[in-house]
């Protein structure tokens, strides 16, 4: 499955906005932090992937995906219809999408580098991406190895699969994005206090 197919395999699976246990902060989002110095905040999924041939307890990594529909810089008049609830209530015109792939599924901190590193997908890094109205890419953020850029899960809570943590990330622009757009935003973005309490969803590929 090569890069691009599995980053649209993962949009439409996370499609739903599915209401989550409380955040971190006591909060209704289970994804929150501070983005450029900017509260931020959002949906997180939990992605745990089964291949045909894996058993369940044998998938030891994770994928998060989270998703908002916080305004950013030069984002105008639109998306339209124009909504700032966090994607809480599922009916949310997105505008950011934040990926981190292969976190262990374990208690510990890891950095980005090692998250690319356990991929078996070539150019699988951790991303934000700013989206148009239409779902179209407008700019986005890749690990280039920065630091601090780190992973934390504090918490696995066996019982009810939620799965608590922290992160910081610290992401350059993707140069590579031929259509981007070039109106002044910043050429590295920094997440601080990035914390979250999802529970983990289990997708079976055939």
């Amino acid at each position: 499955m090569n890069t691009l197919r599995y980053c649209a395999f993962l949009l439409l699976v996370g499609a739903g906005c599915a209401r989550q246990p409380m955040g971190s902060h006591n909060g209704p989002f289970n994804v929150t932090g501070r983005l450029n110095d900017s509260t931020w905040y959002g949906t997180g999924e939990l992605l745990r992937i089964k291949e045909p041939s894996q058993q369940l307890q044998d998938v030891r990594q994770l994928n998060l995906l989270v998703y908002t529909d916080i305004d950013y810089p030069g984002m105008g008049v639109g998306p339209n219809p124009n909504t700032e609830t966090g994607c809480l209530d599922g009916e949310c015109t997105r505008t950011q999408i934040l990926m981190i792939y292969t976190i262990p599924l374990k208690k510990g901190r890891t950095s980005l580098t090692r998250l690319a590193k356990r991929s078996m997908i070539q150019n699988q890094q951790t991303n934000l991406s700013y989206v148009g109205n239409s779902g179209g890419l407008v700019k986005r953020y890749i690990d280039k190895g920065v630091k601090p850029s780190w992973v934390r899960v504090s918490k696995i809570d066996e019982a009810t699969g939620i799965i608590t943590g922290r992160f910081v990330l610290t992401l350059n622009e993707d140069l590579t994005v031929y259509n981007r757009s070039k109106n002044g935003m910043p050429e590295m973005v920094r997440f601080t206090d990035g914390r979250f309490r999802i529970k983990i969803k289990d997708v079976l590929l055939k």
